[in-house]
């Protein structure tokens, strides 16, 4: 069965949503539940699918069904499209409740917890018909987000050779320090290179966070792996865990500046080039963003100064 170069496939939202269900569902009986139609219509749906795509898109057995390459392409597209006309609607409706605009902005775990919460509540307050929608993802998702256009707006750590083709501006520049517990044998060291913690047990932020990423690095062009005991997904978990005796971390210096006097670690700096890390604004273009987008931007570097 095939289908002729110029001949248009005739696919319909309705279709696609059924079929998106089947995947999920993996049986046509459970989609059919799903989406409050007959077996017969849901098999009829996907049946009308595999002839206009001239080929098979499920493969069927006793348990229920899965898809084949052809099927598993045409899901992921699908379920793509039907996220995005929900974009569509939810955005159109608010212009109908009287908002003014919306923006998606996705964020690294940096930006999210130490630089943003203020600066948002800002914004909004003088913006209130705008709505903001933000996502927490590692840097290397936020600049993927926004090449692909998921986001209009990302902050995050990153360089300018990672960021293609990627417009960018400066939107501060976080300083990381090193984290020991008090008695440890770093603790009154004013800096350190990180090599000489090298053989340390290590509370690491997450794997595939930048923070991870560049520890990871640095070890390895000392031809050493880092000795990681614990993985968290905080900054609140680096500094328990290395006030509990458990290893020593890694962390933005602003966020643990506060809790220095009342915990049981120290803060050492960090004799590294790489312990100065920019973290940007970036887009795909500033120029043709939405209006919400723009007013964010303004307002982020208006009321935020680049630490040179």
């Amino acid at each position: 069965m095939r289908v002729s170069a110029d001949r248009p496939l005739r696919f319909d939202m309705e279709s696609l949503r059924i079929f998106v269900a089947v995947i999920e569902e993996g049986s046509l009986a459970a989609a059919s539940a799903r989406t409050h139609l007959v077996a017969s219509a849901v098999s009829k749906r996907v049946s009308d699918l595999e002839s206009d795509a001239g080929t098979p898109l499920l493969y069927r057995h006793s348990r229920g069904v899965q898809a084949t390459p052809a099927g598993d392409a045409l899901y992921h597209h699908a379920k793509r499209l039907i996220e995005h006309l929900q974009q569509i609607s939810d955005e159109l409706s608010e212009y109908s409740e009287g908002l003014r605009g919306h923006t998606r902005i996705y964020v690294n775990f940096t930006a999210m917890v130490q630089y943003l919460p203020g600066a948002l509540h800002s914004f909004l307050r003088a913006n209130p018909e705008v709505r903001i929608d933000m996502v927490e993802k590692s840097s290397d998702e936020v600049v993927q987000a926004i090449a692909s256009g998921v986001a209009d707006l990302g902050i995050c750590s990153a360089t300018e050779d990672s960021l293609g083709d990627l417009q960018w501006h400066l939107y501060s520049t976080d300083k990381l320090v090193l984290l020991v517990p008090s008695d440890h044998r770093l603790a009154e060291r004013k800096s350190v290179n990180f090599s000489e913690a090298l053989d340390e047990d290590i509370v690491s932020m997450q794997h595939g966070t930048s923070i991870s990423k560049l520890c990871r690095a640095s070890a390895e062009r000392h031809g050493r792996r880092l000795r990681v005991r614990i993985e968290v997904t905080s900054f609140e978990g680096v500094r328990n865990m290395v006030s509990a005796g458990l290893g020593i971390g890694v962390l933005p210096e602003d966020s643990v500046r506060p809790y220095v006097n009342s915990a049981r670690f120290c803060v050492v700096e960090l004799d590294e080039p790489w312990s100065l890390r920019p973290l940007v604004i970036v887009a795909r273009n500033f120029d043709t963003l939405p209006m919400p987008a723009r007013m964010l931007v303004d307002h982020l570097e208006r009321n935020h100064s680049p630490t040179p």
